[in-house]
């Protein structure tokens, strides 16, 4: 019996398991975090900014050299409900490299918590970086989101109608989770909870297509997916971008050939690849 689209439930599952789809998922999150510790050791750091009460409510910011530099908040995944923010710091060294400030950004995790209060958390982690930019190392203006994987998600949620698009100058979603409709079907719910009625609110392809044309701009969006991550990561990136364009809006599609659910997100921190070069030129000379 189908649950969703064309995909019993063994199948759907198996499109959102990229633990089971990736091998060697256990050794690249070992060597994320290797880099991620080395970056801490050669890079000036400021760890554990509170923007909240909770103690997840932290930020890890890598300065760049220049006050007035680009700000770019990274999310990390973990399907809402695992890992954490040190995830994220191997990208810290290109960026600062550019002139770019980078902040990692922790949440709270579900069950814990439900989606629609991680959505909040990230919320008040950018209102805050934007309020604090001087204390950050950046300017309030040049404020940018990206994540990977729930983090997309929430990178998505942020730019799009009800997010911070009047804060933000714009976005990146790698491999993100755009329709929640199929995760509320799927194994992972079992974490998660989402009821029928979260779905909508939740899920950036809803909301974009609410949006009608010739409405407010939002911030130019980058939507990336790995091609071997399979049929349904592209839907969820295809879905949105092409919701977004109907409305107007801006938004960009980058494939990272041969790349799987971990390794596209590599090449965000990749300077000679188009997914960071179109990062870095969303930051260092906007305009698409």
């Amino acid at each position: 019996m189908t649950v969703f689209g064309p995909y019993d439930q063994a199948a759907l599952d198996a499109q959102y398991n990229n633990q089971a789809k990736v091998a060697d998922v256990a050794a690249i999150a070992q060597r994320w975090l290797a880099r991620g510790e080395e970056a801490r050791n050669q890079l000036s750091c400021d760890l554990d900014l509170a923007y909240g009460p909770h103690e997840r409510h932290r930020l890890d910011v890598f300065p760049a050299a220049r006050p007035d530099a680009p700000i770019l908040a990274f999310i990390h995944g973990g399907y809402w409900h695992s890992r954490d923010k040190t995830l994220g710091h191997y990208l810290a060294p290109t960026y600062v490299a550019a002139d770019v400030t980078f902040v990692s950004v922790g949440y709270r995790l579900c069950p814990e918590v439900t989606i629609a209060d991680v959505v909040a958390d990230v919320t008040a982690a950018i209102d805050w970086i934007h309020a604090n930019s001087e204390r950050v190392g950046g300017r309030a203006d040049k404020l940018h989101v990206a994540g990977h994987s729930a983090g997309g998600h929430l990178a998505a949620m942020l730019c799009g109608p009800g997010g911070r698009p009047g804060l933000l100058k714009g976005g990146c979603s790698v491999s993100g989770l755009h329709d929640l409709e199929p995760i509320r079907l799927c194994y992972l719910n079992q974490h998660l909870h989402l009821r029928p009625g979260d779905v909508a609110p939740l899920s950036p392809i809803a909301r974009a297509r609410g949006l009608k044309k010739g409405g407010d701009r939002l911030p130019p969006l980058i939507a990336t997916v790995g091609l071997d991550e399979g049929p349904e990561y592209l839907r969820q990136r295809d879905d949105l971008v092409a919701a977004l364009h109907a409305a107007g809006q801006p938004a960009l599609s980058i494939d990272v050939a041969a790349g799987n659910h971990f390794t596209a997100l590599e090449a965000l921190g990749d300077p000679h690849h188009d997914l960071c070069l179109a990062m870095l030129r969303q930051m260092l000379s906007p305009g698409f």
